[in-house]
């Protein structure tokens, strides 16, 4: 394959780098992806950090085309099939995908850090069956999403070769 045919075009690296390299924006005192910005507040029966936990969880498959997807009915309604998509782990995409989500989780990490410097933040990567990246600051009285005590101890399927970021320690 020549050199010109394997090159991505400029919108596809600027994609990817809006991607690995985000902005983020501080709303009702949470912190955000750009692009959920307009979130509400945290509604009444949640914390400001689980709901930060959910708006800023992202499955890569939702981000980038792929050939890992399958497709399976799970139920067929008298109109309507429902469809449940999982995912080939065997795949050379979801292998990507899972390396992909790795990177974007250390360099979330590192934006983060830089963006705001007087905060903690939590970034998490897990990948049972899409790959995850998701956020959220690091708040007194208001516990993490996911422990070091309770990744270690997971036996959930979800949470193989998980990684966890914490800004105050050293990210390397």
């Amino acid at each position: 394959m020549s050199r010109q045919k394997r090159r991505l075009t400029i919108q596809s690296a600027l994609q990817l780098s809006a991607f690995v390299w985000p902005n983020f924006v501080c709303v009702h005192g949470c912190v955000f992806l750009t692009q959920y910005a307009g979130s509400n507040p945290p509604p009444s029966n949640d914390t400001a950090t689980g709901w930060e936990s959910f708006i800023n969880h992202v499955h890569i498959f939702d981000e980038f085309r792929n050939s890992a997807t399958m497709k399976k009915i799970v139920d067929r309604l008298e109109d309507l099939d429902v469809i449940e998509e999982t995912y080939d782990d065997t795949h050379p995409d979801f292998i990507a995908a899972c390396e992909l989500g790795r990177m974007a989780a250390k360099l979330w990490a590192l934006k983060l850090k830089q963006d705001f410097p007087l905060d903690r933040f939590r970034v998490y990567y897990t990948e049972y069956d899409n790959p995850i990246v998701r956020f959220h600051k690091v708040r007194a009285g208001e516990a993490v999403w996911l422990t070091n005590e309770a990744l270690a101890s997971a036996t959930d399927p979800s949470f193989r070769n998980s990684l966890v970021y914490d800004t105050e320690l050293h990210i390397a």
